[in-house]
């Protein structure tokens, strides 16, 4: 048996020589495939919750009677943190990744991911960001909770390495999910199949692509911060410590700026994935399904206008309380229409119990709940009274436990099938599911409780004060038959994976794309597509005589997949410089003792380099004109102008910055040095890149490699011209406005 012409999603077979095994995981670890490198996605998941479950069995140990002492307070802090850390960022969101990454493409139709080398660098830097986590277990742990907290997360009161580890650990991740939502708002703008239009899209595919954006929206900002919270460790900077002029609740402010579109960034997905599964197991087409996609993107928008309700307790003023405890309530509406829509789906659908459905009925419940118990953190007055209690803790687990987990475990449950060609066992099924919905209920439902009856969350241990030990302990019970639900679920997959019976190619008689390719599907996806002419192609297929409605006209329009990316990328580095512009003026609103604007930076000089960069738009828009008309000639000799007025600017910017150093502004000097050489130093590396980048297109083409196949000339200029947008913010507010009288 040949691996290579074996379906990408296959397992090893026994009767593999040794040397056909070694190409065979050779070319696991080399895959550029979307759907093995959906599974890598998945098997990391599988790994980091196994590693997450145990940090949080621990402490729960630890909680489940009073004063005890089974971990130490450090031990303890550490365990938080590194549970909180691997569940978002190594659980929840690669499990996220992999069903986008595996079944996208196939729901659309299309053969593989828009950027098949990027998707493969986005999935191996989970293990590498994991792996830079816990390396942080030889240079001292972080205990400084998932959210790292300043002035806790800062050198004198958190002084091994293991906080640099976490931060940077951060950014790996951070910078492979902007890749991963690069790469997916791409594939669903670009690779469509003919007929499906985006009013045709299986809602995972929709929601998934609102997800992404969000993606590449917030993460950036949380990358700002931790560039931010890594200079004032290591480079004397102090933007987030009041003693040399920061501001410890900025960096609130930037977490949560991400934080809390994070939620969402879980949440659509799992809405996503209940709006596949309920109709299939309710033999009918979802309800609304125009309501679901716009509140889908409802929702995507005023995420971004809710982070401070996680910052009512600070004191913010009125004001600012009353805009963020109207943005909270309102985003509950959205998300109630989406309840609305599963709910309707059902009433009168000829619902078969499957495990799958077990599971999304179950989320249904629990996303409930912890939705109306967020609701009460909307309202200022009652989070005062519950911010820091048990009773958050309760509503966050019922949100992303009884939510989140609870989708993508019915998700796993729904294409396992697909993936594997094999049907996982549903008498094992069914205990998991009751061990788990059980467990979850017992562990987290009475926290509500101990909230309420004042106990404070991110406490190692409390005293014997009436109600609490038995709560806890009930707690903790349920935390373990989560454990054993874990144990079961790893079982089924096992056992389902040697000896399942066999799946077929549509199990569930489900309707969207994925289902038309056998179970694994081949290397190319699909032998040939059905007509699409509906949000339900297979039931079309199935049922000529009575088929679904047409929906929109059948022509779509595909973008240029390179200019499509690059304005992807164009938003998210936006995003980035927007925090960065925004902690500039925050700084420098005021005067500052010490070096400022107008004290330190000349002017004069600074406008001639700028003027070069200016420049380099023109002459690059000359060699893009000269590209169209045919004149390789000109393309280089424009080309040739803009790198050599590029090198002009950053040469310039040397020189700045030297004079800086000899007159003794350094980049911790004051909070005004911090953020010019922040925001400057940022934009001097993208220009950088803009140079290499152009470079490299003017050697090939000077090369004559551009003469049989497109050019990426004009997808280059766009990140240029973005580039020089950019320095006129910065012009604007660091050098120019300060100026004004």
């Amino acid at each position: 048996m040949n691996p290579s012409s074996s379906s990408s999603a296959a397992l090893t077979p026994a009767t593999l020589s040794t040397e056909e095994r070694a190409h065979w995981q050779l070319a696991w670890v080399a895959t550029v495939d979307h759907k093995r490198i959906g599974i890598l996605y998945l098997l990391f998941t599988l790994f980091f919750f196994a590693v997450g479950g145990l940090e949080a069995l621990f402490i729960r140990l630890q909680l489940a009677v009073p004063n005890n002492m089974l971990v130490s307070p450090d031990t303890f802090n550490a365990l938080f943190t590194m549970h909180g850390t691997t569940m978002i960022f190594l659980v929840a969101m690669p499990a996220v990744f992999g069903f986008a990454n595996y079944f996208i493409p196939l729901m659309i139709g299309a053969r593989d991911m828009a950027f098949p080398r990027l998707n493969a660098f986005g999935v191996w830097l989970i293990p590498f960001g994991g792996a830079l986590l816990h390396f942080s277990l030889f240079t001292g742990v972080p205990k400084v909770g998932w959210f790292g907290y300043a002035p806790l997360s800062e050198s004198p009161y958190s002084s091994s390495l293991g906080v640099d580890y976490w931060i940077i650990a951060l950014l790996v991740l951070g910078i492979g999910s902007v890749a991963t939502g690069i790469n997916l708002i791409a594939t669903i703008f670009c690779l469509r199949a003919p007929g499906m239009t985006l009013q045709r899209l299986p809602l995972f595919v929709w929601i998934m692509l609102i997800a992404a954006f969000l993606v590449i929206l917030a993460l950036p900002v949380l990358n700002a911060g931790l560039v931010m919270l890594l200079m004032d460790r290591q480079l004397g900077t102090h933007f987030f410590m009041a003693g040399g002029g920061g501001s410890p609740v900025l960096w609130q402010h930037l977490f949560w700026s991400f934080g809390h579109p994070e939620v969402y960034i879980l949440a659509l997905p799992a809405f996503g994935i209940i709006s596949e599964v309920i109709p299939v197991f309710s033999r009918k087409p979802i309800f609304g399904y125009e309501f679901v996609a716009v509140s889908g993107v409802a929702i995507g928008f005023l995420s971004f206008g809710v982070w401070a309700h996680h910052m009512f307790t600070i004191g913010m003023g009125r004001a600012a309380d009353l805009f963020f405890v109207i943005a909270s309530m309102l985003i509950a509406v959205p998300t109630g229409v989406k309840v609305f829509n599963w709910s309707t789906t059902m009433v009168r659908g000829r619902i078969r119990m499957t495990v799958p459905m077990m599971y999304a009925v179950a989320f249904l419940i629990q996303f409930t709940i912890g939705g109306l118990s967020g609701v009460t953190h909307g309202s200022a007055a009652l989070d005062w009274q519950t911010k820091n209690s048990y009773f958050l803790v309760a509503h966050f687990h019922y949100v992303i436990v009884g939510g989140v987990l609870f989708a993508l475990l019915a998700a796993l449950h729904y294409w396992f099938p697909k993936i594997s060609g094999r049907m996982l066992s549903e008498r094992l099924g069914r205990w998991t599911f009751w061990c788990m919905t059980l467990g979850f209920n017992a562990t987290f439902l009475i926290q509500h409780m101990l909230g309420f009856a004042g106990m404070p969350r991110r406490v190692y241990t409390y005293p014997d004060f009436e109600n609490w030990g038995w709560m806890n302990f009930l707690s903790t019970a349920g935390a373990c038959l989560m454990g054993v639900a874990a144990v079961l679920l790893l079982v089924n997959i096992l056992r389902s994976l040697s000896r399942g019976m066999p799946a077929g190619p549509n199990p569930w008689r489900a309707w969207t794309l994925e289902w038309a390719t056998p179970s694994p599907p081949p290397a190319h996806n699909f032998e040939a597509l059905p007509p699409i002419h509906s949000r339900r192609p297979l039931w079309d297929l199935a049922n000529p005589d009575r088929p679904d409605p047409v929906v929109g006209p059948d022509a779509i329009s595909t973008p240029d997949r390179a200019k499509t990316s690059l304005w992807i990328l164009i938003a998210s580095e936006a995003a980035f410089f927007g925090a960065l512009l925004l902690v500039f003026v925050y700084f420098n609103i005021r005067p500052q003792p010490g070096p400022s604007s107008k004290t330190s930076l000349h002017l004069v000089p600074t406008l001639i380099f700028s003027v070069c960069l200016f420049a380099s738009s023109f002459t690059l828009w000359r060699a893009e004109v000269a590209e169209r008309c045919g004149r390789h000639r000109g393309v280089a000799r424009w080309l040739g102008l803009t790198v050599l007025l590029g090198a002009i600017f950053i040469v310039g910017q040397g020189f700045e910055y030297w004079g800086l150093y000899r007159s003794g502004v350094t980049v911790g000097t004051n909070v005004f040095a911090a953020s010019f050489f922040l925001l400057t130093g940022f934009h001097g590396f993208h220009v950088t890149a803009g140079l290499i980048a152009l470079g490299i297109v003017l050697g090939l083409g000077l090369a004559g490699d551009y003469r049989n196949r497109p050019s990426p000339l004009v997808a280059v200029g766009l990140y240029w011209h973005f580039v020089d947008i950019v320095w006129v913010f910065v012009l604007s507010i660091a050098y120019l406005l300060p100026r004004l009288p």
